[in-house]
């Protein structure tokens, strides 16, 4: 099997590739240097070239500006390496033909992300730890970790008895990282506990994974019945001994924090035991999502990118708001007027002349609909036609600021629904209408 081994200089890449590489099978090495320690970086870059050309093996060599990558797509400076690594080691695995990427976790780091995940509230599969072998993430190139099941006292031993190089990260000395916190603070403790915690926390990580199997069985067989177009059925949980696993495993992607994942979790349990609770209408964030509430379902629905909540269209045109895109056309009717068949709204243009305002409804607005004697509110012309808070959030009004001189919220139309009975355009009618489409 040809290798490439990610090497940073540090003493557990220096031990993997002192213990696993050779030259003569086609192994080589990979270094990134992403310039966040000024000359250290340069320093461990040096020491990974002479090392490798004293053994003869290949070394491929990349340079990024982490902070630039960082800023620039909202990351973290610890996310931005860690993408930026994983990219070029499965780019560079498949246009040179390695069949896997080995890099140098160690058993210490093993267990320091099994907490990690337990503090940060991972659920089941964030308690088996990381496995010897894996995929790079979002590739199909095979990643190995050939140390996983040694220790750093171990590493620490393999470098001083061969006489292997390597360089300190000054920074794994500061206690400012989570990771760094639990290596020099916690992890003492668990030694003094239990000097063979590696060991036993290794094999609770087996039966972890174990576990975690058999449950990812349950979950792949029941999700389709409960979670379905993007809906959780209130319905289908209800008939689920475990219906709380299975709503935590459909919300698991968004990345819910805990808080919000309770106070939803909750709501679903009083409304199981009784159908009388009030449901429907709760919003729950998550990153690039909102979970809502509806009568006997929950909603999951990703934000859209966002756009204007309001726009002041000045002539005709196409014009985007709060979602949606709207076309506005001035046309001519000769007299034998007759109302589209594609569903427009059309109205005189007399009566409502530019500038229009488009903008997301706001309660207090409401309107006098084709056929209607008196005025109704839109919220209770939602009412009656069901609709659910996605839909009544996507509503777009076409606001006239002349109709609107002396009432307050009085609106021209609901795009794509209905207008308001002013700007009827009555038979046998000659002259400008405006035509309002949703497209």
């Amino acid at each position: 099997m040809k290798i490439l081994f990610a090497v940073s200089g540090g003493i557990d890449s220096m031990c993997m590739a002192d213990r696993f590489s050779h030259a003569e099978n086609g192994d080589a090495l990979a270094h990134c240097n992403f310039h966040l320690r000024g000359e250290e970086s340069d320093n461990d870059a040096l020491l990974v070239e002479q090392w490798a050309k004293s053994r003869g093996i290949r070394l491929y060599h990349a340079d990024f500006d982490t902070l630039a990558y960082a800023k620039e797509h909202g990351l973290s400076i610890e996310m931005a390496a860690r993408e930026l690594r994983y990219n070029w080691f499965a780019e560079l695995a498949r246009s040179e033909g390695f069949d896997a990427v080995a890099v140098a976790h160690n058993a210490n780091d093993n267990v320091e992300t099994l907490l990690l995940n337990l503090l940060r509230g991972c659920g089941g599969r964030g308690l088996k730890g990381m496995s010897a072998e894996g995929f790079i993430p979002g590739s199909e190139v095979k990643l190995l970790r050939p140390l996983l099941d040694t220790s750093r006292e171990e590493i620490q031993e393999w470098c001083k008895t061969h006489g292997v190089p390597y360089r300190e990260d000054s920074s794994n000395a500061e206690t400012v990282f989570k990771r760094n916190k639990l290596r020099h603070k916690v992890l003492p403790v668990f030694k003094e506990i239990n000097p063979s915690y590696l060991q036993t926390i290794a094999k609770d990580m087996e039966h972890f994974a174990q576990e975690n199997s058999i449950a990812e069985d349950y979950w792949n067989g029941i999700k389709d019945e409960v979670l379905k177009d993007g809906r959780i059925s209130l319905e289908g949980l209800a008939g689920l001994k475990h219906w709380k696993y299975v709503l935590f495993r459909a919300l698991e992607p968004l990345g819910m924090n805990i808080r919000n994942q309770e106070a939803l979790s909750a709501l679903v349990e009083a409304r199981l035991r009784n159908a009388n609770i009030t449901f429907s209408g709760k919003i729950f964030k998550a990153p690039g999502h909102s979970v809502i509430t509806g009568s006997d379902y929950i909603l999951i629905k990703a934000e859209e990118k966002k756009t204007q909540d309001c726009i002041i269209a000045e002539k005709e045109g196409i014009y985007e708001v709060n979602g949606s895109i709207l076309k506005l056309e001035l046309l001519d009717a000769d007299g034998d007027w007759s109302f589209p068949p594609d569903g427009s709204l059309c109205a005189r243009a007399d009566r409502l002349p530019f500038p229009l305002t488009l903008r997301k409804w706001e309660k207090g607005d409401w309107m006098q609909p084709f056929g209607m004697k008196g005025k109704k509110k839109l919220s209770d012309l939602f009412t009656d036609l069901k609709y659910d808070l996605a839909r009544k959030e996507a509503v777009l009004v076409i606001y006239c600021p002349e109709m609107d001189a002396e009432t307050e919220g009085h609106v021209a139309a609901v795009a794509g629904l209905r207008m308001d009975e002013a700007l009827r355009i009555p038979e046998g009618f000659k002259g400008k209408y405006l035509k309002i489409s949703l497209i």
